[in-house]
């Protein structure tokens, strides 16, 4: 049985297309006097759409793969992904990062 790929093309043009959005937004801000409260809601968005990428490659590595295993592995290594993004934001995460010694994106 083949897969309709249609949802899968979406969500990954819609995503790369938010993330050009995004990137194109903080080359303007580099060449403009912005407040400090504009750019750091540049970045947490930024970092929220890098959270819909790894979900969107989520989403079609599951599909990939009938494995009930190879899915676990796909869905802990995208969490660890998520939590690493994050973990600039939340400074829990990242202190609970470096006391168990794990790098970060």
């Amino acid at each position: 049985m083949k897969r309709d790929r249609k949802l899968d093309q979406f969500l990954s043009v819609v995503v790369i297309l938010l993330y050009a959005v995004i990137i194109t937004i903080k080359w303007i801000m580099v060449y403009q006097d912005v407040p400090q409260g504009a750019v750091d809601a540049v970045s947490i968005i930024k970092t929220i759409i890098q959270c819909l990428m790894i979900l969107v490659v989520l989403y079609n590595a599951l599909g990939w793969t009938n494995s009930f295993i190879v899915k676990i592995v796909f869905i802990a290594v995208a969490l660890f992904l998520i939590v690493s993004s994050v973990l600039v934001w939340v400074p829990e995460i990242g202190e609970a990062f470096n006391k168990w010694n794990i790098p970060s994106i």
